[in-house]
């Protein structure tokens, strides 16, 4: 697959990049958005928001970049015959774990479980020593990365919608039983 999230991917290359894993006989595609970035403990460190607030133009440019793709998804899968290709939108998954943190039983949604300084967003996890006692309750494991208690919610949700759908025109569950009819 193709990871957007390298420094080398962009929206300009998606259609490429998609078009020469058709041309290889591949038929079945699931196209990752991106997650609210400007949420990261890091960015809120670094650009110095108060209270646990995102960063809104970072999330802001994550938001253009997955509507983009979205478009870009839906076009192909139009103009490509025999093609199913799935687009799931981090972004949505993850603002609806961020704004219903309660419902889904996190109690610290800004401070990252292992790092240092404010959000625990200065300097990456170094050691087990350094990490929480209990993950679980928080959204962030480090800087940039959620817990697996949260890849947990977001891996359901690719599958079936468990909690939010965030996965168009289907989910990965759909696409599996597709292929096995």
């Amino acid at each position: 697959g193709v990871n957007y999230a390298s420094a080398g991917a962009g929206i300009i290359a998606l259609s490429g990049s998609e078009l020469n894993l058709y041309n290889l006989n591949v038929r079945k595609m699931v196209v990752m958005g991106l997650a609210p970035i400007g949420c990261a403990p890091r960015y809120m460190w670094e650009y110095g928001t108060e209270n646990g607030d995102c960063v809104e133009p970072i999330n802001d440019m994550s938001i253009e970049f997955n509507f983009l793709m979205r478009y870009i998804v839906e076009k192909l899968a139009e103009e490509l015959p025999d093609a199913n290709i799935i687009f799931c939108d981090v972004y949505e998954g993850s603002m609806d774990i961020l704004n219903n943190h309660d419902r889904y039983g996190f109690n610290v949604t800004s401070e990252a479980c292992c790092g240092f300084g404010k959000y625990k967003g200065w300097f990456m996890c170094l050691s087990p020593e350094m990490a929480c006692s209990n993950a679980s309750n928080y959204i962030w494991w480090d800087q940039f990365h959620p817990t697996d208690t949260v890849n947990g919610i977001l891996a359901a949700n690719i599958w079936n919608g468990e909690h939010t759908k965030m996965c168009y025109p289907m989910h990965l569950k759909d696409m599996v039983i597709q292929k096995a009819k």
